[in-house]
């Protein structure tokens, strides 16, 4: 049965009319959005209903006494050349697990979603885990290309990934697909199609982690992004039906939303700058009665180069995030840490930084040379040599460049810090460091 027919009719009435509310505020309105609205006002008391309440995140396992450490690894193997978009999620066995899409560039269409698990310190071999044909044939749906992943585990212990298709034309006409593995990555069930759009249900995709409610349902983080950029919290009932779309920005200007929950009511979200005008900062907005209603965007003194980041909160209310805090280009990625919800950073750490290289862009010979010296510390990873090569391949033309940049942070109940992010568009780096390291550079 689709995802479409296990929806009832007042779950359907009501995401059609939050989504005309909502997404259509402010802009000129579509004559259908306008008939249908009217047509669903029998809808108006189930609209209303009150929202969930956030669950509490479980808190993780103290660290006294523990060593500072910091450890690093490249995820994938060299092939395919390029990869992008990671995402890691710890399992309730202690493992964890990562995805991301790999292809000879981003937007083809050899583009696949790959993963990989890690046990005992290590990397499993990468595997193929979605493909534009399989999507295809599993959710009836033409596919042409593959985007973001993201993977999390659900309050009732399935493990799920949700990933960008696109039929037509560009990002703007894409769809999010679902996939669900009750065994923790043993065994998939047949990918399916999200409805998060009453009308083309096109332009959705997703970057962030997920927030959880007392009731069951999951929030999502996606944005949307046709004719502007907005951010918006997907709600899902647990057995994955749409249940609302609630926007967080109607300027047009945000997106790749990060939800920060503090209480039950209150979360603050920070949000990737995608305005066109100066200064570009990362944004800031906040719910008080659990994402029904979002504040206007404010700006944050964070730097932000139309670049994606992650966060997460601290047991004692901070926030701890990962970003390319420069307003040009992804040459550096910086561990902040903010004390008053996000409207203020500094930077405790520099994970990457080729700020030193701007003026005068290597030529092969010396890109090469500095790249020799970074691999030093990169901890294991393919052969050296093919690891330098691809880097060469999707860094350099006339000159070379550095980039650094989706940065995906989440926290293991043992309280390591698992960080992964694009490392120079080729490979997807892993970071774990403990609760002692963190302490020693705060």
């Amino acid at each position: 049965m689709t995802l479409t027919a296990r929806m009832t009719g007042t779950a359907r009435a009501c995401l059609l009319l939050r989504t005309c509310l909502h997404r259509y505020r402010r802009r000129t309105a579509l004559p259908l959005a306008g008939i249908a609205c009217l047509t669903l006002w029998a809808s108006w008391p189930a609209f209303f209903a009150p929202p969930p309440r956030f669950a509490p995140s479980p808190l993780p396992v103290s660290q006294p006494g523990k060593t500072p450490r910091l450890e690093s690894a490249l995820v994938n193997q060299p092939d395919p050349l390029r990869v992008h978009a990671a995402a890691i999620t710890a399992l309730p066995n202690g493992q964890l697990f990562a995805v991301w899409f790999g292809g000879q560039r981003e937007g083809g269409t050899d583009v696949k979603i790959y993963a990989a698990d890690y046990k005992d310190g290590a990397w499993s071999p990468q595997r193929v885990l979605a493909t534009p044909a399989q999507t295809m044939a599993e959710t009836g749906r033409f596919v042409r290309k593959l985007g973001n992943p993201v993977a999390f585990v659900t309050p009732q212990g399935e493990l799920w990934v949700v990933y960008v298709s696109v039929a037509l034309g560009g990002w703007a006409a894409s769809q999010l697909n679902l996939i669900v593995s009750p065994d923790l990555g043993k065994s998939w069930q047949p990918a399916r199609r999200l409805i998060t759009e009453p009308f083309l249900n096109i332009s959705t995709l997703v970057k962030g982690p997920p927030v959880f409610f007392e009731n069951g349902d999951i929030g999502l983080p996606v944005y949307y992004e046709m004719a502007g950029k907005s951010g918006e919290l997907l709600t899902l009932s647990p057995a994955g039906e749409v249940r609302r779309v609630t926007r967080m920005d109607h300027g047009l200007r945000s997106l790749q939303p990060i939800v920060l929950v503090e209480t039950p009511a209150r979360a603050v979200s920070l949000l990737r700058d995608g305005d066109d005008l100066p200064p570009h900062r990362v944004w800031r907005t906040e719910t008080t009665d659990a994402g029904q209603h979002w504040s206007p965007l404010t700006q944050t003194d964070l730097p932000n180069p139309n670049s994606a980041l992650s966060a997460l909160r601290l047991k004692d209310g901070g926030l701890l995030a990962v970003a390319n805090d420069v307003e040009n280009e992804r040459f550096r990625l910086s561990l902040l840490l903010s004390t008053d919800d996000g409207q203020h950073w500094r930077v405790i750490h520099r994970f990457e930084d080729k700020e030193s290289f701007l003026r005068n862009p290597p030529d092969r010979n010396t890109f090469r040379a500095r790249l020799s010296e970074d691999l030093q510390d990169i901890g294991r990873m393919p052969d050296p040599e093919t690891v330098a090569r691809n880097a060469e391949n999707n860094l350099c033309g006339t000159h070379c460049s550095w980039q650094y940049d989706y940065p995906y942070l989440i926290r293991a109940a043992d309280g390591d810090f698992h960080l992964v992010y694009t490392w120079n568009r080729s490979f997807i780096r892993h970071l774990r460091f403990n609760e002692a390291w963190l302490e020693k550079i705060l």
